[in-house]
C-alpha cells in the first residue's frame, strides 16, 4: 500500500515540519531521480526552500556546511551546547565548528531538523 501526501505551497510551521520529515524519510530511501519518490523529494525540497526564503532564512553557500551551521545557530539563538544532543559531545561539536572534524552521516539528519535546513546543505560538496 502506498502512502500519499498532498502537495501544496507551505503555509505554516506544521506543514513545513511535515515536509521536512518526509524529505528525511525519502533521503533515507535514496530514490532514483526519475522515480515517483525522486520527483516527490525534488518537489518537497523546492517547496521547503521557497518557504525558507519567504521567511527570510538566508543561508550561506552550501559549499561550507560549517558556515550553514553557524549561520542558523545565530539566527535561532543556539549555543554550542545546544548541538551536543544531536552531535555527540562538547568536543565533537567544538571540532566540527572549528573545521577540524567533518560531520558524519548520522549527525546530518538530526542536525538538519534542529537547524531547520535541508540535509543537503550539511553535506560536503567536495
Amino acid at each position: 500500500m502506498k502512502a500519499t501526501i498532498e502537495i501544496s505551497a507551505i503555509r505554516n510551521e506544521q506543514q513545513y515540519e511535515k515536509y521536512l520529515a518526509e524529505v528525511d524519510r525519502l533521503m533515507d530511501r535514496d530514490p532514483s531521480t526519475n522515480s515517483v519518490e525522486g520527483k516527490l523529494l525534488e518537489t518537497l525540497v523546492i517547496l521547503i526552500e521557497a518557504y525558507e526564503k519567504r521567511r527570510g532564512w538566508e543561508l550561506p553557500s552550501p559549499e561550507d556546511p560549517v558556515e550553514v551551521i553557524k549561520s542558523r545557530m545565530n539566527e535561532l539563538g543556539l549555543k554550542q551546547i545546544d548541538l551536543v544532543e544531536v552531535m555527540g559531545d562538547k568536543s565533537i561539536v567544538s571540532k566540527v565548528l572549528s573545521g577540524t572534524r567533518k560531520l558524519t552521516y548520522s549527525m546530518v539528519a538530526p542536525l538538519s531538523q534542529l537547524l531547520k535546513v535541508p540535509a543537503e546543505l550539511l553535506l560536503e560538496s567536495k
